[in-house]
């Protein structure tokens, strides 16, 4: 029987393209995972993201070997599954992503006998993490679609203009902008998943994705947008190298440009030189004076905005050279792992509507509220909630402990479920809560042995559920 390496190794021209995608695809997976880490919490010595860094660094260095890259997203899973629940969307996309990698590579292994080569892994898991991101996107736009983020009063488009790099510009906050805002951010994406999936209309996806996480980045959606970037890498046409050659070789003038930024990036000045640019380009977009992290934060958007304007100006040189017999692929599946981590994405869409969690459910800033009889969703009824954590709220009127007394502050609820979870991980914490009901208020008290016996498995559900808080009344999260 044929392996798949031998298979492969019949189409040269096709594995040196796919090896080249792989290594950009773990370049910039790797730089994402940086970001994400730097943006969030910084440099966290005592901790397995620590390991991340060091693994997406060795990967940085030789972006194309398969073990580097394999390293990388091994620890990655490891450091977010300890984090469990507490992670964000996109950090829940890249560990499911992640362990079905894994799975993939380890049943190749398994089965022939040596680790997949660069070009056979990017082959069989770019339609995987391009249709999650597809996923992704269609998710957000279907969660957007209530009453709340209609409302520019209290739209989480609101929010997100004032936290433009030039948020300083007053006409941003006028109702009419943020009203564009909102119909123009459901009407991307509700478009991005449909141009993207479609092959003929993929580059059209890819510039018009580029712009729209430009502008998510400079609002301060820096790691989702920086993967972003490097998922995009799985919906280059397969022959992107190939026309990256035609067009350099069509046009001796982009060739010099090219090797002169090449030389120019290897010499020692372009370090010093690269973040000399970074801070000027941030005090100018920035009002006033500012102190260094709000400066390091806004240079970062910028780096990332002319990240997406180079990938949108290469996507246009693409199409230029597009070639009828390879266009972008298709977003086949090609593993049953593949299938069963898209699936378990889809279930996990499903949680909020359904009632078993509101937390890394892909509702990015979209003002959705399913808990109690506070649900604003347009044409999702409330019918389909078959589980009742959520309507169980609770307003904590007294504790112990001042962190869970303050987490309800400013008439934010809690659903039963996550103070139960606090009072199992802090032993020797009470609470004085209220809830209401049909009947009216009660006041209650638990502690450690009402959270233990309140729910059999609470380990594993500890691990994989989280609720929101609960904002009352009407001016929903973001």
């Amino acid at each position: 029987m044929t392996s798949v390496q031998d298979r492969l190794a019949d189409r040269p021209p096709r594995d040196a393209d796919s090896t080249w995608l792989f290594g950009l695809f773990g370049l910039l997976f790797a730089l994402s995972l940086i970001l994400h880490q730097l943006w969030w919490d910084g440099f966290e010595v005592r901790s397995p993201h620590f390991l991340v860094i060091l693994a997406a660094l060795w990967t940085a260095l030789r972006p194309t070997s398969v073990v580097r890259f394999l390293t990388m997203i091994g620890m990655e899973v490891f450091a977010v599954a300890l984090d469990m629940p507490d992670v964000g969307s996109h950090t829940l996309l890249v560990l499911v992503g992640g362990i079905c990698l894994l799975t993939f590579a380890a049943w190749t292994t398994l089965r022939e006998w040596r680790l997949p080569d660069a070009a056979f892994l990017f082959e069989r898991m770019a339609p995987f993490f391009a249709v999650q991101l597809l996923l992704v996107y269609a998710v957000a736009a279907v969660a957007k679609m209530n009453t709340g983020f209609f409302n520019p009063d209290i739209s989480c488009a609101r929010p997100m203009l004032s936290k433009l790099a030039w948020s300083h510009l007053s006409f941003l906050d006028a109702t009419g902008s943020v009203t564009a805002s909102i119909w123009g951010t459901v009407l991307i994406e509700v478009a991005l998943p449909v141009l993207l999936a479609v092959r003929r209309s993929r580059m059209l996806g890819l510039i018009l994705g580029g712009a729209f996480h430009a502008v998510l980045a400079l609002a301060g959606n820096v790691p989702f947008s920086a993967l972003a970037l490097a998922l995009y890498v799985a919906l280059l046409p397969a022959d992107t190298p190939t026309r990256l050659r035609s067009l350099v070789a069509a046009r001796p003038d982009l060739g010099r440009w090219a090797s002169r930024t090449l030389l120019v990036g290897r010499s020692r000045a372009a370090f010093p030189v690269a973040v000399g640019c970074w801070l000027a380009g941030a005090a100018v977009f920035t009002n006033g004076p500012a102190p260094r992290p709000v400066l390091i934060s806004i240079g970062t958007r910028l780096l990332l905005v002319i990240a997406f304007a180079a990938a949108i100006l290469l996507t246009l040189g693409l199409a230029r050279e597009g070639s009828p017999g390879r266009g972008p692929r298709p977003l086949r599946l090609r593993h049953p792992v593949f299938s069963a981590g898209i699936l378990l994405l889809v279930l996990n869409s499903l949680t909020p509507y359904v009632g078993l969690k509101t937390e890394s459910s892909f509702t990015m800033f979209s003002n959705l509220r399913t808990e109690g009889g506070q649900w604003n969703h347009l044409f999702i009824p409330k019918a389909v909630r078959v589980f009742p954590p959520q309507d169980d709220l609770v307003r904590i009127t007294a504790s112990n402990d001042q962190a869970l007394q303050a987490s309800t502050a400013n008439g934010l609820l809690l659903v039963r479920f996550e103070l139960e979870r606090y009072l199992r991980s802090h032993p020797g914490t009470t609470a004085t809560y209220v809830t209401t009901d049909a009947r009216g208020e009660t006041t209650r008290t638990a502690g450690p042995a009402t959270a233990r016996t309140a729910l059999s498995g609470t380990l594993m559900l500890d691990k994989i559920i989280k609720f929101q808080a609960v904002p009352s009344p009407e001016p929903g999260r973001c």
